[in-house]
């Protein structure tokens, strides 16, 4: 399976189920939305003052916590197509998909890497963000917020990171269809790295969407 797949092998050995996950998944969202842009995102957990409510430390706090968020993502996008149907602007369907893996470096607290992939005929990129609105940059963080229980402050926006270059674009009928998927597993393949992740009985390392 490996051979074929354009991967960053400087972040070998991969987990070759991870590796599956991947592709099933850009393979499920291209299926669907022939145009497809998938925005790469890391998700992190606040500070909490040291009285015994760390969030890194109270035992499987963070379970559930990304389906939360998937949830509230797909909720805030077809709130935002009903808003947009009733001003008469056409409308085109828009399925949330995801892959995320939970990381630990250094013994700190758990982060998240996540990619998600929207309809490109909805949302052409991740729009001003900076300022809370109608575009899908604020829609992610409102739902990491809305998943976190956190009230809308300046400071807990910053928790959710676009890293640089965060958006690809895969348009199954465009000639450079095949670069960017390439590009784009290149770039996610590092999720699939055994290194810095953790695996134990009560807490996934790793969700997507299952069809």
């Amino acid at each position: 399976m490996l051979n074929h797949l354009c991967l960053d092998w400087s972040q070998a050995p991969f987990n070759e189920k991870y590796l599956q996950a991947i592709i099933n998944t850009m393979d499920n969202a291209l299926m669907q939305h022939h145009r497809t842009l998938a925005v790469r995102v890391d998700l992190r957990l606040p500070e909490y003052r040291d009285i015994g409510d760390s969030i890194s430390c109270t035992p499987n706090i963070t379970r559930g916590l990304l389906s939360r968020f998937i949830r509230s993502a797909q909720s805030k996008i077809d709130a935002f197509q009903k808003r947009q149907a009733k001003q008469g602007k056409r409308i085109n369907p828009c399925k949330v998909r995801y892959l995320w893996v939970k990381e630990i470096a250094d013994a700190s607290k758990p982060h998240f890497h996540v990619v998600l992939f929207v309809n490109k005929d909805t949302f052409r990129g991740l729009g001003d963000f900076l300022h809370t609105g109608d575009n899908l940059g604020s829609f992610i963080q409102d739902a990491w917020l809305s998943a976190l229980g956190l009230e809308d402050y300046p400071e807990y926006r910053q928790l959710v990171h676009f890293p640089a270059n965060p958006l690809y674009v895969l348009d199954i009928n465009a000639a450079n269809f095949q670069q960017a998927y390439n590009a784009l597993t290149f770039r996610i393949s590092y999720f699939a790295k055994e290194h810095t992740k953790v695996y134990d009985a009560y807490e996934r390392s790793i969700g997507y969407s299952q069809c």
